[in-house]
């Protein structure tokens, strides 16, 4: 069965994201906002990944507050929605722009009539940010893990987001990082996977949660890259 779809992951793949040393001053940023010691929220925030992915502790502001109740500091509502706006307005900056030439190979596969799907691990505030996103048109169904409930690499993901763009998995190229093990389960789930490895621009090192360290498939060093596996 030939690939009539794409399904890309988002951070790190359609945008740049943030680098290791940049996720740590925007959650400095953070903390100096809600008066939580810098070092201590930055490693909460790396062990509550998995939980504030999946949708467990809610948006933005209600996301910021338990983490703050969960180190027994009451920052009062003032900072609270003071921080979930500077770190809504952070993820602004991140998506309002994607990588160079992902807009022109967005509507070279919606000329062809590749069906277009995005999938992404994240937290409260992409699902706030994505509807406003000006260069998002050509993708044709998004499946974010906050409002799904579930992070990669479950299996009803990758199904899930197959059937909003009505093909098989098997029809279905995936194109990631290899963050979240986004890779491997692309490929149990059906799907044809390839790896998107771009040095950062800033020299700082990718950011990834449970990457796929030992997953060994092909790969390609630009976007257009994906073209001729799709035989286009």
């Amino acid at each position: 069965m030939g690939l009539r779809g794409v399904v890309f992951d988002l951070f790190g793949t359609l945008v740049e994201g943030w680098g290791t040393e940049m996720a740590a001053t925007k959650a400095d940023e953070v903390a100096e906002i809600l008066g939580v010691p810098a070092p201590t929220f930055r490693e909460l925030m790396a062990a509550t990944y998995t939980p504030r992915a999946c949708g467990q502790l809610g948006g933005p502001r209600e996301m910021l507050a338990r983490l703050c109740a969960m180190l027994g500091v009451d920052p009062g509502e003032s900072a609270l929605a003071e921080a979930a706006r500077h770190r809504v307005a952070q993820f602004a900056d991140v998506l309002s722009e994607p990588r160079p030439g992902v807009s022109s190979l967005l509507a070279t596969l919606r000329d062809r009539e590749i069906q277009v799907g995005l999938l992404s691990d994240c937290s409260g505030e992409t699902p706030q940010l994505w509807p406003r996103l000006s260069w998002t048109g050509p993708i044709q169904s998004a499946v974010l893990s906050w409002s799904e409930g579930a992070r990669k690499p479950a299996p009803a993901l990758y199904r899930r987001v197959a059937d909003l763009i009505q093909l098989e998995p098997t029809q279905c190229l995936y194109v990631g990082d290899g963050g979240s093990q986004e890779l491997s389960g692309a490929e149990r789930s059906g799907m044809r996977a390839v790896r998107l490895q771009v040095p950062r621009r800033d020299g700082d090192r990718l950011l990834q949660y449970d990457p796929d360290a030992s997953w060994s498939g092909p790969a390609v060093s630009n976007l257009f890259g994906i073209l001729p596996l799709l035989g286009a």
